[in-house]
């Protein structure tokens, strides 16, 4: 779906008794493809699938290991034969795990295996439920964009190289990959890095006591600056601004506490990443966590502050005033919302079967195309012969000459690329570390003041910027500005995420960076943009943010009670190989097309590629009533009884 966004020629092949999951997703994800009903177990429908494959660049399946194989397709004879071609799989497990790779791997099996649902965070091991389910298909939404993004960079190695490759991802590694932030494992971490909930956990587990704690009860060991409050609508604002400097100051300035706190001796250290026994006071704003004391404190008074409005009000509010906030909406909402129709977030498509439909924009875009992806085409079913004519309208790649010589001397993919990244906390760094891995070269450029408590500009950093090389400029000065400006010269790419509105001011627009480098390009990851503005285009925010206002948390928790979904990195990690993706989008066009680019994606995109299975809305949809809440499993399981 992705690539056919993008604008390739898609075949898709289904079985003469039609795709084994019949969903209305299925809209969404054969959209802008032609499907053509193949058998593969005859004769006559081999002979059909290799025609069609000796006209393509690029052949995707996903079966289990050698399956495909044992029907005719050997990927291995179709490379040797035609070195150009590019083959990907994505079995549920690899190829070489002899224990679990011809497993039927369905995203349940995958999460429940890799341990997915056993550790979902703080919260549900207080309340003593675990494992949980997860209604989100992170398993196939990770393993997509890596998916994705490898094929593009595997098109660009084949420009230079001129031979394609062979590729699999595992969706089990696609998963692991994606939540990785949560196997990070730090010996001796200063204790002040335990919350709340980890010092009750602890407490809990000495004393053999129970681990029951309601959700009501739960809030109160949240840190005020990471939590869910009630506002005066009965609904609710989640409010993400802990570890910053300046976002929790701007929280208790416009809630009107700030004044109030300081004349109660809240205090301030200046630089947390002395050890605390070297801090010239207690805590400060921008700790993370702040110890129970001042949490409680401000917790208080911010839950009294939060009743004097509505919901959509406080987002406002938190949004003009720069502080990540969100009010928790549902993904019926998100779907509806004006936000994603203005945005390109979300689209609209004439299904032959469900009529006008709603369904999630592009996951990444080029800023000079972007309007030609939000008309998307319905998905068509064709005849074999009009699914080979429309190949053959395409030019395939030819043979490309001296190709042995080239698969004798390989080298990474992308060999030669230099990046410069001026991103922070996790999508960001991420995408660049992950380009990284491909043989990129990542120049990563810090404040000299860091704004961010070390747990995130330290701790997250120890994966993040894996691969890199870094400097600390600062470039509000003359002599910091001449070093970013030569930093830019020297790279081929400039990546940064940042809401719209920062771009000008940073001197990263494309009149004033062209200036400084002809040529150079560009990507940009923030929370809610799309491809066109929308009225929340320049807010900031999170992770958690895009979960709260996206639906997420309404699900995983329950609509009366929202509950951050408790992997780390959820829709970060995600956003960062779709960023991946955009940076070597725009390699690939600029050496087929010599024209410079600006990528962009969102974690609102992210968002809707986690959501896929439910975000879409149709005249005659069945309820929103999909598997949510901490008893979502044990309502599944009352309903496999029924049936």
């Amino acid at each position: 779906m992705i690539l056919a966004d993008l604008g390739a020629t898609v075949i898709h092949i289904d079985p003469p008794t039609g795709p084994q999951w019949q969903s209305p997703a299925n809209a969404v994800l054969n959209r802008n493809k032609t499907t053509v009903t193949i058998d593969l177990k005859s004769d006559q429908g081999l002979v059909q699938a290799l025609t069609l494959i000796d006209h393509a660049d690029i052949v995707l399946e996903s079966f289990r290991p050698g399956v495909l194989k044992r029907l005719g397709i050997d990927f291995a004879q179709l490379r040797q034969a035609r070195p150009e071609l590019i083959t990907i799989s994505m079995p549920g497990y690899a190829s070489n795990d002899q224990l679990r790779s011809q497993w039927k791997a369905t995203e349940a099996i995958v999460a429940a295996n890799s341990g997915a649902f056993t550790d979902m965070g703080f919260n549900r091991v207080l309340m003593g439920v675990d494992p949980s389910f997860s209604p989100l298909s992170l398993c196939s939404a990770y393993a997509t964009t890596l998916a994705a993004s490898s094929v593009v960079m595997a098109l660009f190695a084949r420009e230079k190289l001129g031979v394609g490759d062979h590729i699999e991802v595992p969706i089990v590694a696609a998963l692991m990959e994606g939540l990785s932030y949560n196997s990070i494992v730090i010996e001796d971490l200063p204790k002040r890095y335990l919350t709340m909930r980890e010092h009750e956990i602890s407490h809990r587990k000495e004393n053999n006591l129970p681990m029951d704690v309601s959700y009501d009860d739960l809030q109160e060991y949240l840190d005020p600056f990471y939590r869910t409050y009630k506002c005066k609508d009965g609904r609710f604002f989640y409010v993400v601004c802990p570890s910053h400097r300046n976002h929790a100051k701007r929280c208790l300035q416009v809630t009107g506490l700030y004044d109030e706190l300081l004349a109660e001796g809240l205090p301030e250290v200046h630089n947390l990443h002395l050890p605390v026994d070297e801090w010239d006071d207690e805590t400060s704003i921008g700790v993370y966590p702040l110890p129970k004391k001042w949490a409680d404190i401000i917790s208080a008074k911010m839950k009294q502050v939060f009743l004097t409005k509505t919901s959509e009000e406080w987002g406002v509010i938190f949004g003009e005033g720069q502080i990540p906030g969100a009010p928790h909406r549902t993904t019926q909402e998100w779907v509806n919302s004006d936000h994603c129709a203005q945005a390109g977030l979300i689209v609209e498509v004439d299904d032959p079967e469900y009529g006008m439909m709603k369904q999630p924009g592009p996951m990444v875009w080029l800023e000079e195309s972007a309007e030609q992806m939000l008309q998307p085409r319905a998905r068509v079913t064709v005849d074999f012969e009009a699914a080979l004519a429309e190949l053959s309208e395409v030019k395939a790649t030819p043979p490309p000459t001296g190709a042995v010589a080239a698969k004798d001397n390989r080298q990474a993919w992308l060999a030669g690329v230099k990046i410069l990244d001026l991103t922070n906390v996790i999508a960001g760094p991420h995408s660049a570390a992950f380009l990284s891995r491909f043989g990129a070269e990542v120049i990563k450029l810090d404040p000299v003041t860091p704004l961010y408590d070390p747990l995130i500009g330290t701790v997250y950093s120890f994966q993040a910027n894996i691969g890199k090389k870094s400097a600390l400029v600062d470039i509000n000065t003359e002599q910091g500005r001449d070093i970013f400006h030569q930093l830019i010269r020297s790279v081929d790419l400039v990546l940064i995420n940042a809401p719209e509105r920062q771009i000008v001011p940073l001197g990263l627009d494309e009149a004033s960076l062209q200036a400084v480098n002809p040529g150079v390009l560009f990507c940009r990851l923030d929370c809610l943009g799309g491809p066109t503005r929308g009225p929340k285009t320049d807010y900031i925010g999170y992770d958690d943010i895009i979960q709260a206002n996206s639906g997420i948390m309404s699900r995983f928790g329950g609509p009366q009670t929202p509950e951050e979904h408790a992997h780390l990195g959820t829709l970060d990690v995600n956003c960062g190989f779709v960023g991946g993706l955009g940076m070597a989008l725009s390699l690939y066009h600029k050496m087929r097309t010599g024209r410079h680019s600006r990528a962009c994606t969102s974690l609102s995109a992210a968002t809707n590629l986690a959501q896929i299975k439910f975000a879409y809305d149709y005249q005659g949809r069945a309820p929103f009533d999909e598997a949510s809440g901490r008893d979502a499993f044990l309502r599944n399981e009352r309903r496999q009884f029924i049936y």
